[in-house]
């Protein structure tokens, strides 16, 4: 838990370094066919939330006196999504419904969404604990996964959205 925390952090301060790094002007402009770095925090906080609230709801159905299996070693945990290439930017991934930003932002409204939506993340982690090897829920890109593999995949989600940041950023507009 405590290697998943950290790297979690270690990518939301990435995140948040290069969201600051961006010129005022920027933050709501973008190239066309691409999101802007408001709706991109908008969007990881909607899709944190919605992991957050799925790991809560399948942690509540597991029943009390499940056998829970022994979760992910300590010194793998981190690598357990490396086989899945969320840092490609060569291929361009078209988010579900529902995960679409809405025209017009408001960014410190939606940092703070991002905010409470970690914050809610790590208490469904910590309250689920080792049953996060016992929850399964199919990715709509990727398979089935387990609750650790969810748990970390909010942070592969979010490192991928630092090189559109980055993107956006660098785009002449």
């Amino acid at each position: 838990m405590e290697r998943v925390e950290a790297e979690l952090e270690r990518v939301r301060l990435a995140f948040l370094v290069t969201l600051d790094g961006i010129p005022s002007d920027r933050l709501h402009r973008a190239p066309a066919g691409h999101w802007t770095p408001a709706q991109l925090v908008w969007h990881c906080a909607k899709v944190e939330r919605g992991v957050a609230r799925l790991i809560e709801r399948l942690d509540a159905a597991i029943p009390e006196m499940a056998t829970v299996p022994p979760g992910p070693q300590p010194d793998r945990v981190l690598h357990i999504l490396d086989h899945i290439p969320y840092h490609d930017r060569s291929q361009k991934r078209q988010a579900i419904e529902g995960l679409f930003p809405p025209d017009a932002i408001d960014l410190d409204a939606e940092r703070e969404r991002l905010s409470d939506g970690r914050a809610q993340l790590l208490a469904a982690m910590r309250q689920a604990g080792p049953r996060l090897s016992l929850i399964k829920y199919e990715h709509p890109l990727f398979g089935p996964f387990d609750g650790w593999q969810w748990v970390l995949s909010v942070g592969k989600h979010e490192e991928r959205h630092i090189g559109q940041l980055r993107e956006v950023a660098a785009a002449r507009l």
